[in-house]
């Protein structure tokens, strides 16, 4: 059966009718009350039409108020930032530091010691002028004043002034830097400056980095590396200068190892430091030490020293360091102990005679618990009061060609093995240089080598050396003359030539003292005068004389010798000859002593002459026979 036209259209269509339906929203749209006897159950697949709602009127977006306020106040802060930054870096009579540049020319890299050129360029960006512009270059201690090299030249300062908007000033400076080798340094630059109108001080800082490439001091260090246990040890320090400049204030620092005693030095040790003082461009200075190392077997110990200059002439302390080395010394026991003896003395502290013959004698032994095999012993002579033309071996090689004497199993076959406890001794000759021969502080210097071959604890033969350096000093040779004057001497004397019986005659006793070697200090010539010479007191030439009456004592003081000085003092005295003399010389002193202080040697010297008599020998006019009394 046919539905109804109204059951055909479905309840969405009409809907959508009476909503697009022009003036369909007008009609009344009440439904009246169902019947409730015409009530209907829905189909199970029927679906309820959605809610819809209807679209805001005109179709267009709707946009919060919130939204747009808040948008343009972000808006306007933005615009507002923006003008306040463009005011402060381009508007006004803003300043900032960042428009200072300052350009620096000069070396990257220099020689410690050498004049350095900088230039330096400061521009002024901004768009007012600064005024009380002030420059300042702080340099690395101990630099030196390119105008004067002995100035300490610690900053550069100076004010520049005023520097207008967009001005550029350039300012040249010249130091002499020091350094260590390959040390990097910075120079510190502060730029400071203010503006019209403001109290406000701005600082613009910079560096200006250098490398030193070479030192201008160097030092080298020469000593062995290895000693015996209280044996003497000898360094040598040799400071070089590199520098085009003289460097002043110069000073070796040195750091010694424990166990290490100083003995001597060629200079003065003040507050563990060598004051060497000026080196001139190319100069060098060499520094000896001697001293002895104590300690255990196989210990080490090492020496330090540093170069450098002293931070003034009264603090010794270094200022500027240019090079240090080190020396590493190994302590060990010695397997063959050697003992030399210089005309039997074998001491530390021994000195030679001039021109005479020197015995000497070496003695050896093995102190290990096995055999040395091998075992060769040397001695190698060296010094400026050797004549090396008389060295003689008596009992091993002379090798001339270093000066070494050698000992082995070719000399002593009993060096060819030598056992635990054996021993042996060597012997040979030679003579020093005669006085007038020698320089200052001469010396002779033994060197003894020791080697061999001995099995040690891996059972396997290992070699083994050690050396000791003994040192003997040559006394300087101190030549006295005494002579008798009349005629002749720088005092007028008076009398009968010959001398008589019961008759005065005066004459002059002339001393002569000529040191031919090292400084003698407090020289002193000293006679008896006999019980008939009387002493007037009268004198002439260089020192004092003084006399004592009791002892009938003359005694000269010449002072201090220098090396080839010769000095001359003169005395009158006067003799009544008695009968009992006639025909004879009569003496007119005792013995004459001389004494000094050998300050290189360390020892007193000594000379005597045997007593004058009346012959006057140095007078010009003399004869023979005028010394017998008549």
């Amino acid at each position: 059966m046919p539905q109804p036209e109204e059951d055909t259209i479905s309840a969405l269509e009409r809907a959508r009718e009476r909503l697009y339906t022009p003036g369909a929203l007008i009609q009344d749209m009440r439904v009246p009350l169902s019947n409730a006897h015409e009530e209907t159950v829905p189909h199970a697949w029927e679906e309820k039409p959605p809610e819809i709602t209807p679209p805001p009127r005109g179709g267009g977006r709707h946009v919060h108020f919130a939204s747009i306020f808040f948008l343009t106040s972000l808006l306007f802060f933005l615009i507002s930032l923006g003008g306040v930054a463009y005011f402060f870096y381009y508007g006004g009579n803003s300043v900032s530091v960042d428009k200072i540049t300052i350009d620096t020319q000069g070396p990257s890299t220099i020689s410690g010691g050498d004049t350095v050129p900088l230039s330096f360029t400061v521009t002024n960006r901004n768009s007012v002028a600064i005024d009380n512009a002030i420059i300042e270059i702080d340099f690395p201690d101990g630099t030196r004043n390119a105008e004067d090299v002995l100035a300490a030249y610690p900053r550069y300062i100076e004010n520049i002034g005023t520097i207008p908007s967009g001005g550029t000033i350039t300012r040249s400076v010249k130091a002499i830097i020091f350094g260590g080798e390959s040390q990097s340094l910075s120079l510190p630059i502060s730029f400071s400056y203010g503006t019209q109108g403001s109290n406000a001080t701005f600082v613009k800082k910079s560096s200006y980095a250098l490398t030193i490439s070479s030192t201008p001091l160097s030092l080298s260090v020469d000593t062995l590396t290895e000693t015996v246990s209280g044996k003497p040890i000898t360094l040598m320090l040799t400071v070089r200068s590199n520098a085009t400049t003289p460097l002043s204030n110069v000073v070796l620092a040195n750091t010694f190892p424990f166990g290490f005693s100083l003995a001597s030095s060629s200079l003065p040790l003040t507050d563990s430091s060598f004051v060497i003082g000026t080196i001139l461009p190319g100069a060098q200075k060499t520094i000896t030490l001697t001293g002895t190392l104590m300690g255990q077997d196989k210990e080490q110990r090492v020496f330090h020293f540093t170069v450098g200059t002293a931070k003034s002439a009264q603090d010794h302390s270094l200022a500027v360091s240019y090079m240090t080395q080190q020396a590493t010394v190994a302590i060990v026991s010695p397997f063959i102990n050697t003992n030399i003896s210089v005309n039997g003395n074998t001491g530390d502290n021994t000195v030679v005679s001039p021109g005479s013959t020197q015995n000497i004698t070496v003695s050896y032994a093995n102190t290990l618990s096995t055999s040395v095999t091998n075992a060769t012993v040397s001695i190698t002579i060296s010094g400026s009061a050797v004549d090396y033309d008389s060295i003689r071996a008596q009992s091993g090689f002379y090798r001339s060609v270093d000066h070494t004497i050698i000992f082995s199993r070719d000399t002593d076959p009993a060096l060819g093995t030598l056992a635990p406890g054996a021993s042996g001794v060597g012997a040979f000759t030679f003579s020093t240089l005669p006085s007038g021969s020698l320089i200052a502080s001469p010396t002779i210097t033994f060197t003894i080598s020791v080697s061999g071959t001995r099995v040690g604890q891996s059972n396997v033969p290992e070699q083994v050396n050690a050396s000791v350096t003994k040192t003997a000093k040559v006394v300087t040779a101190v030549v006295l003359a005494v002579n008798t004057l009349h005629n002749s001497g720088p005092i007028v004397e008076t009398g009968s030539i010959p001398p008589k019986v019961n008759t005065p005659t005066n004459y002059t006793i002339l001393f002569t003292v000529q040191n031919k070697g090292s400084a003698v200090a407090g020289g002193s010539v000293s006679t008896i005068l006999p019980v008939y010479v009387t002493y007037p007191g009268t004198t002439a030439g260089s020192g004092t004389f003084l006399y004592d009456q009791s002892s009938h004592t003359v005694s000269w003081n010449p002072g201090d010798l220098a090396q080839g000085a010769t000095i001359q003092g003169a005395f009158q005295i006067s003799i009544t000859p008695s009968s009992s003399q006639k025909g004879s010389a009569p003496a007119l002193t005792g013995n004459v002593f001389f004494s000094g202080y050998d300050r290189f040697a360390g020892v007193q010297v000594t000379a005597k002459v045997d007593p004058v008599t009346t012959d006057t020998k140095g007078d010009s006019s003399y004869i023979p026979g005028n010394a017998i009394v008549q």
